[in-house]
């Protein structure tokens, strides 16, 4: 089963040098990556409202495998997917 949050759940990040997550704390809870397994961009809809996100597709030390992205217009940072 796979959780997924459209919009993204709010998230506080702790990044590296070159912008990769090294920690994110989601509900009151932080958790460590343990690695990058993928990190892609997008940037499209730029004629009307743009998208544009970095995402990283992760693994926790606290074993959880999700997807984050930093909105690179805003700077936040959120998870979009959870999954079991």
């Amino acid at each position: 089963m796979t959780r997924l949050w459209r919009d993204g759940s709010t998230i506080r990040v702790r990044a590296d040098e070159l912008g990769a997550p090294d920690s994110f704390t989601w509900q009151g809870r932080k958790h460590s990556v343990d690695r990058v397994a993928r990190q892609w961009s997008v940037d499209e809809e730029w004629w009307r409202k743009r998208i544009w996100r970095e995402y990283f597709k992760l693994a926790t030390q606290s074993r959880m495998l999700v997807i984050i992205y930093r909105d690179l217009i805003s700077g936040q940072w959120y998870l979009q997917r959870l999954y079991d």
